[in-house]
C-alpha cells in the first residue's frame, strides 16, 4: 500500500538529488514458500553455475564459493550447519574480496600449498591465476600472478590451451602435490594432460610450469557426436604410440589431424581408492554425466580406462540436465567427506530454475557413494524464476498492500525444450509496516497459456485505463508488442485478466518500436490519466501521450523520451526499464539496463520535450548481474524506500534506501483525533482534523490519490472539518494524505 509515502519519498529524494540514494542490501522482508520461509529469498538467482569451497569466515569451516557464468557473477555462502548438516546462509559481503575480471569459468584451488584456495580462471585461450595474498586469519585477498598459463613448447612457450566452453581439471595427477591440469584439447575428443613441474625444478610447489605429457590421457576417445567414449582397448586412433607411453617420456605435439568435439567438462577424481584418477565427464549435446574408471594401479601410470557409466550415478538418481552438465566435487555437509554437485556448463538452452543438483556421499571421500539429494540446491531458498527477472508492484487482490509479481524472459520448459515467460506471483500476507511475501503461483492469471505473441519476456504494467476504478495491465513482449488487459475484477476485488487485445495507437497502428517491451504507466503530463512509457532494447524510452477520456487512447510522441540512452559505451544494446515515482509532486526516474547498473535522471516535470538530467549512471554503484530491472515501493512505512532488483539470474535482490532524518511520524499528537466518515462512502465523505490550530491548518494540505499511487486532487482546507466530493471519482480504492511540513497521515477510502 502507498501508505505515509508522498512526503517520506520527497524527503528521501531531495536529500539524493545530486548524490548516491544510500540503498543497502537488506533481507528484512520474508518470503514463504510452501509454508516455510525461505533461507535467502534475495539472494539474486542462480542458473548454471560452478562450486569450489573455502574457508570465508576463517572459522574453521570450508564455506562456499558459486561462480553463474550466466553474467560471471560470484556468490558466497557461510556453512552454519553442524557436521553432516548443510546450513548455509548467503553472505554476499564477501563477494567484494574476489576479483571482478572472471569469466568463462573460476575454479578455487591451492596452487601454491600455502593453505589458502587461489583462483583459476578462463582468460583469451587459455587461462590466468590469481594467489591468494591474504592473511589467512582475517581476510582473502587475491593478485593476479599469472596473467596468462604457459605450456613449455621446444625452446620457448605458448599460451596453453584451455576452453571457455568447457571445464578442466585442476588436480594433482603424478602425486607430487602441485597442481597438473587435464583438459580437452583444441579436437575435444581426447584429454590432454599437463603436468606441472614446479617439484622437478624447484623442490616446492609454488610455481606454474607447465609441460604437456600427453594428447590422450586416459586412453579414450570421446564421440564427436554423442556422450559415447571408446576405451582404450578398442582405441586405434587418434592417440599415438608416444601418447601410450609413460606420459614422463619427451613432450610431443601432434599433427595429426582430428575430428572436432564441441565441448566437455571434466571432474577427476579417485572413485576406488586405487590412487590414480578417474574421470567424471560432461557433454555439452547431452544431460547425462559419463563415469570413466581408471584400470591402473600406481599414480601416472596412464593407464586406460577400462569402464564407464553413461548414467552417473546410475546406483541412484542419475544426472538429467540438458544441456551440458558439469560436476563438482565438495564438502556440503560439513561432515569431512566431499560430496558432489552438478549444474549446467550453458548459458543457454538447459534447466535454468531448478538447475543445481545435489548428491550426499554416503560412502569415503576417496571410494564415493553419491546419492541423490534434491535437484535446487540453495536455489528453492530464493526467489528464483528463470533466466532474466522482472519485478513489478501490484495490488492484486485490492487489500492495500503491495503484491509482487516476478516474470521473466523465460524459464526452461523440460516437455518442449525451450524457454516460456511465465509470471511468478507472491501475496503480500503481512501489515502496511511489515509485509511478507507469500508464492500463490508460477503462473499469474494462467497468462502463459493465452498464446500472447512469443511468450517471452511477459512484463506487466498497471493502471486505470477504462475508469472503472480498477487497476487494469499493460503486458509487453519479445517481439516489441504490447497487449491490453482489462481488469474485470472490480474497484476493491481480486484482479482478473483473461481476455487481451493487441494495442494499438491512435492512428490504429500496433504500438511497436523493435524487439523487447518494458512498459510503465504513469501520469507523466500530470493531466489525470495514465500515459505510457516504454523502455526498448535500444536503451531509450518511447512515450505515448494518453490522450482519452474516460477510455485509453495512446498518441506517440516520440522514440527519444528525454533523451534517456543506458546502453553505454561498451553495448550498442540498452534493454531499458524504467520505473518513474512521483517525489511529491515532483516526477524521478530510474532505469535498469543491460549492463546491470540502474541509472537516475531528474529534471522531468515541464521538461517533456528535452533531455532529462542523468544524475548518475551506476546507483551505488550496485550491480548484481546483467540485465537490472528495477521495482520501487515504500513497503512498510518506516521512511525508506525499498528496491527489488531483477537481473540476469533469475531472482531478485531486496535493497532500502537511506533513511530520513527529518520525519517523525510518531510526534503527530493529534493523530488518532483525525478520521474520515463514512467509509465506505458514495457521493462524498467528511474529514475531520482533530484540535488543530488555525496556523497549522495553514500549512496543511490533502492528497487524494489511487492506490497506486497517482495523485487525483491537491486540496487546501479551510477549516477543521470539511466535505470532499467524490463525484467525479469512479468506484474504488483510494488513498487520503493529510501533509503537514514535517509529517504524514494515510487513510484508506472505499468509493462504493
Amino acid at each position: 500500500m502507498f501508505r505515509k509515502s508522498l512526503l517520506i519519498v520527497s524527503t528521501i529524494f531531495s536529500v539524493a538529488t545530486y548524490a548516491q540514494f544510500g540503498f543497502e542490501r537488506s533481507d528484512l522482508i520474508d518470503v514463504i514458500e510452501s509454508g516455510e520461509s525461505q533461507d535467502f529469498p534475495w539472494a539474486g538467482g542462480m542458473d548454471f553455475c560452478q562450486f569450489s569451497s573455502i574457508d570465508l569466515d576463517f572459522d574453521g569451516v570450508e564455506d562456499l564459493f558459486v561462480f553463474d557464468r550466466t553474467c560471471d557473477k560470484v556468490m558466497t555462502f557461510l556453512q552454519k550447519g553442524g557436521v553432516g548438516e548443510s546450513k548455509y546462509e548467503y553472505a554476499p559481503e564477501y563477494e567484494k574480496d574476489f576479483p571482478k575480471d572472471l569469466h568463462h569459468w573460476a575454479l578455487l584451488v591451492d596452487y601454491n600449498c600455502d593453505g589458502k584456495k587461489d583462483i583459476f580462471t578462463y582468460f583469451i585461450g587459455s587461462g590466468r591465476v590469481f594467489m591468494n595474498t591474504g592473511d589467512g586469519v582475517s581476510e582473502n585477498d587475491f593478485v593476479l600472478i599469472e596473467p596468462l598459463v604457459k605450456e613449455n613448447v621446444m625452446d620457448g612457450e605458448a599460451p596453453l590451451y584451455l576452453s571457455p566452453a568447457d571445464i578442466p581439471a585442476i588436480v594433482d595427477i603424478d602425486g607430487d602435490d602441485d597442481l597438473d591440469i587435464l583438459a580437452f584439447g583444441v579436437p575435444g575428443t581426447t584429454v590432454y594432460y599437463f603436468k606441472n613441474l614446479s617439484q622437478e625444478l624447484y623442490g616446492v610447489c609454488d610455481s606454474i610450469v607447465y609441460e604437456r605429457k600427453s594428447e590422450c590421457w586416459g586412453r579414450f576417445k570421446e564421440d564427436i557426436s554423442s556422450n559415447v567414449v571408446t576405451l582404450w582397448d578398442t582405441l586405434v586412433s587418434p592417440c599415438r604410440d608416444i601418447d601410450f607411453d609413460d606420459p614422463e617420456g619427451p613432450s610431443r605435439h601432434s599433427g595429426v589431424r582430428q575430428d572436432r568435439h564441441a565441448g566437455s567438462t571434466v571432474l577427476a577424481l579417485d572413485m576406488d581408492n586405487s590412487g590414480v584418477m578417474d574421470l567424471v565427464l560432461g557433454d555439452i549435446s547431452y544431460s547425462s554425466l559419463t563415469m570413466l574408471i581408471n584400470a591402473g594401479e600406481e599414480v601416472n601410470s596412464n593407464s586406460g580406462m577400462e569402464s564407464q557409466d553413461n548414467s552417473f550415478p546410475s546406483t541412484s538418481v542419475s544426472v538429467d540436465l540438458p544441456i551440458f552438465p558439469a560436476a563438482y566435487h565438495l564438502d556440503i555437509n560439513n561432515d569431512g567427506i566431499r560430496d558432489m554437485v552438478v549444474s549446467p556448463n550453458s548459458k543457454v538452452g538447459s534447466e535454468n530454475v531448478k538447475s543445481v543438483w545435489s548428491y550426499v556421499n554416503e560412502g569415503a571421500d576417496l571410494e564415493p557413494d553419491f546419492i541423490y539429494n534434491d535437484n535446487e540446491f540453495l536455489q528453492s531458498e530464493m526467489i528464483e524464476v528463470g533466466t532474466s527477472s522482472l519485478p513489478v508492484f501490484f495490488d492484486h487482490n485490492g487489500d492495500g498492500l503491495k503484491d509482487l509479481l516476478v516474470s521473466s524472459f523465460g524459464r526452461f520448459n523440460s516437455d518442449t525444450e525451450n524457454l516460456i515467460s511465465k509470471i511468478s506471483y507472491y501475496e503480500n500476507v503481512g501489515t502496511a509496516e511489515a509485509p511478507v511475501f507469500e508464492f500463490v503461483t508460477d503462473d499469474y492469471q494462467d497468462i502463459s497459456t493465452m498464446g500472447i505473441g512469443e511468450t517471452l519476456t511477459l512484463y506487466p504494467a498497471f493502471g486505470d485505463l477504462d475508469g472503472d476504478g480498477d487497476e487494469d495491465m499493460i503486458l509487453g513482449e519479445y517481439l516489441g508488442y504490447c497487449y491490453y488487459m482489462e481488469n474485470t475484477g472490480g474497484a476493491g476485488n481480486p484482479a482478473i485478466f483473461n481476455t487481451f487485445i493487441l494495442l494499438l495507437n491512435s492512428e490504429g497502428s500496433p504500438v511497436h518500436d523493435g524487439t523487447y517491451c518494458y512498459p510503465h504507466l504513469v501520469d507523466i503530463d500530470r493531466d489525470g490519466d495514465s500515459d505510457l512509457v516504454i523502455g526498448r532494447r535500444s536503451g531509450k524510452l518511447q512515450f505515448l501521450e494518453n490522450t482519452g477520456i474516460g477510455t485509453y487512447n495512446f498518441e506517440e510522441v516520440t522514440d527519444d523520451f528525454g533523451g534517456v540512452n543506458v546502453s553505454g559505451d561498451e553495448f550498442i544494446e540498452g534493454f531499458a526499464v524504467p520505473q518513474f515515482i512521483d517525489v511529491d509532486g515532483e516526477y524521478h526516474l530510474l532505469v535498469g539496463s543491460k549492463r546491470g547498473y540502474v541509472y537516475y535522471y531528474d529534471d522531468i516535470d515541464d521538461n517533456l520535450d528535452a533531455s532529462f538530467h542523468l544524475v548518475d549512471s551506476i546507483v551505488d554503484n550496485i550491480n548484481i548481474g546483467t540485465y537490472s530491472a528495477p521495482a520501487v515501493a515504500n513497503l512498510n512505512g518506516n521512511n525508506r524506500l525499498e528496491l527489488v532488483l531483477g537481473n540476469r539470474r533469475g531472482g531478485v535482490a531486496l535493497y532500502q534506501s537511506a533513511p530520513t532524518t527529518n520525519i517523525n511520524l510518531t510526534d503527530f499528537a493529534n493523530e488518532d483525533e483525525i478520521a474520515i466518515y463514512p467509509n465506505p462512502a458514495s457521493s462524498n465523505v467528511t474529514v475531520s482534523l482533530g484540535a488543530i490550530s488555525a496556523s497549522e491548518l495553514k500549512q496543511t494540505k490533502i492528497v487524494v490519490s489511487s492506490i497506486s499511487g497517482k495523485t487525483l486532487a491537491n486540496l487546501s482546507p479551510q477549516s477543521n472539518q470539511f466535505l470532499i466530493d467524490l463525484e467525479q471519482f469512479a468506484k474504488g480504492v483510494y488513498l487520503i494524505h493529510i501533509i503537514d511540513d514535517h509529517k504524514i497521515i494515510t487513510k484508506k477510502l472505499i468509493l462504493e
